[in-house]
């Protein structure tokens, strides 16, 4: 986990102005080094930040990267690539470090952006190819790590975090915001600034080519969350055999995943909630270091079920109050940069006790729910699936309509849509363009990947961030994705029950049936309590964090003077 900083304008132009204040910006995700660089092309002057968190290779390497005499490749990279070691070892050539950002310049230089698809693991990155004199900035497939981008007089500037753009961060309308409550795409409530999207690849500069910094971007998808593609499988034996051999599978990719992102040469914590998700990480990595948000004195006891669940492992429980969640906020805020929901709080006191404790790399269970039918509003949207394809209903389209009028069709935009009716014509292109699948879950889920969870995955990062940790997701392992997202619904959610292959995977790898038939766990979710006149209200919390976010945020130009917020 580190933070990456590129400025690229026209030949000669000192694009390296703001370099040192936007590396200082960023220390909080890389603390073990920083430093800038310049590189000259025919076409363009670059200048590129960083701040490293050292995870892989502890030693004390220059930053950014600089491969040119092996590799002809100088690489801004933020996250990490899992099958780095198997990756380097089908390389010939000379290496002079034990770091994975230097087998992706080596896989760079062999393949170009096709190695992209070789890659398993969380990463953004700006490289500059010195050979073809090209500069690319990319994406991971998720978008488990951020990249913003703005352009200001002629210069393009890319960071890991909007308050390390050296413009004027000015709140805009957001049509998302509108919808969700905070962002999730290109726009951001930051004038001019846009997020690369998840699994996208920005084409800054091209061969022989000069910059391109006005004008449409040039941005390519270069992965996309496939749609399901195997049939639904039969109750009869045959089906059952087909069954099995999905659930193997199934847990074959889930613990090989988890295995890999255990692997570190820093101490390695897991955020465990006593849910199924994390109990699965759990079982899998046996971890003597669990910490685990908990408020039994406010009637939301989590610590139980994480303490069964962790078996004879103890568990850290982490609490804290009203009073704290309103003074963290604008620290949250703060890291944040876009607006976000209660949850991240949560995570601000968790990771500060995990960071506290020495710890350098978390692991989480996030992402099960999205990939694998975990809400509740996929139940209500199975039932509706099994309503419509009921055949004892196949000539009762009449009294269906009669009955629920044009609900059916209205359905997954009223579920997608907070904001009223104003907003449900975007709710609704926000379907059009992300969702996917035959059936009502398969299409609500496929939607929620690219709007609802893309803001669980920024607090995940920017609550670590914060406090100099890595997050890792098993689940958003790219192999764990695909084989997700193909899956028939019916063997995400059933008449019974919701992650219905994931709790044969738990029984497999030893999680507790307690556990697996568990029904009320709430999450990183905050004592109802808390709110106005003791009882939660969305509003008044969200009132909260936009309030907190303008005071944080929003601020004037940097100059090469000025400081950042603490």
């Amino acid at each position: 986990m580190c933070g990456i900083f590129a400025a690229i304008a026209p030949k000669g132009h000192p694009a390296c102005r703001f370099a040192s204040r936007a590396v200082c910006l960023l220390k909080h995700r890389g603390p073990d080094a920083q430093g800038t660089l310049h590189v000259e092309l025919p076409q363009a002057s670059i200048t590129l930040g960083m701040s490293r968190l050292k995870i892989v290779d502890q030693n004390d390497i220059p930053v950014p990267f600089d491969f040119r005499d092996n590799h002809g490749i100088v690489l801004a990279f933020n996250g990490e690539i899992y099958n780095w070691l198997e990756l380097r070892n089908g390389i010939h050539c000379r290496w002079t470090t034990s770091c994975d950002a230097e087998v992706l310049a080596a896989l760079w230089r062999l393949h170009g952006p096709a190695c992209l698809d070789k890659l398993n693991g969380m990463f953004a990155f700006v490289l500059v190819d010195t050979l073809r004199n090209e500069v690319f900035v990319v994406r991971d497939r998720a978008g488990e790590k951020p990249v913003y981008w703005t352009e200001r007089s002629g210069i393009t500037y890319v960071a890991s975090e909007p308050k390390a753009l050296p413009v004027e961060l000015a709140s805009c309308h957001c049509a998302d915001m509108d919808v969700l409550e905070f962002d999730c795409a290109e726009s951001t409530p930051l004038r001019d600034v846009f997020a690369l999207p998840p699994g996208s690849l920005l084409h800054l500069i091209k061969a022989h080519n000069a910059p391109v910094p006005s004008g449409e971007p040039n941005i390519t998808r270069w992965w996309k969350l496939p749609e399901p593609t195997r049939q639904e499988v039969p109750d009869e034996y045959a089906g059952l055999i087909a069954k099995q051999a999905l659930v193997d599978e199934a847990e074959a990719l889930i613990v090989d995943a988890i295995k890999l992102r255990y692997i570190s040469e820093r101490p390695v914590a897991v955020q465990f909630s006593g849910g199924l998700d994390s109990a699965i990480v759990q079982a899998v990595c046996h971890s003597e270091r669990l910490y685990c948000i908990d408020f039994t004195a406010e009637g939301v006891n989590n610590i139980t079920a994480a303490q069964l669940a962790a078996k004879s492992v103890s568990v850290q429980a982490v609490t804290f109050s009203r009073e704290d969640l309103l003074d963290a906020l604008p620290k949250a805020a703060y890291h944040l940069d876009t607006p976000a929901t209660w949850t991240a709080v949560c995570q601000w006191y968790l990771n500060e006790y995990i960071a506290t404790d020495g710890n350098v790399v978390v692991l989480s269970g996030e992402g099960a729910d999205e990939l694998f039918g975990g809400y509740s509003r996929y139940r209500i949207l199975h039932w509706i699936d099994r309503m419509i394809a009921d055949p004892h209903l196949e000539h009762y389209g009449p009294l269906i309509e009669r009955t629920f009028g044009g609900a059916l069709e209205t359905m997954l935009t009223d579920m997608l849509n907070r904001g009223g009716h104003a907003a449900r014509h975007h709710a609704n292109h926000l379907l059009c363009i992300y969702s996917g699948g035959r059936t009502k879950v398969d299409l609500m889920s496929h939607t929620d990947f690219y709007t609802t969870l893309q803001v669980l995955l920024r607090m995940a990062d920017r609550m670590a961030a914060a406090f100099s940790l890595e997050n890792r997701s098993p689940f958003f392992d790219y192999r764990v994705m695909e084989f997700a997202a193909r899956l028939p619904s019916s063997l995400k959610v059933t008449d019974n029950e919701s992650k219905a292959i994931l709790r044969c995977v738990a029984r497999h790898v030893g999680v507790p049936e307690s556990i697996i038939r568990e029904r009320t766990k709430k999450g990183l979710f905050v004592p109802p309590s808390w709110g106005i006149g003791k009882k939660w209200d969305r509003e008044w919390f969200n009132d909260a964090m936009l309030d907190a976010w303008r005071e944080a945020c929003l601020r004037p130009a940097l100059c090469e003077s000025c400081e950042g917020r603490p």
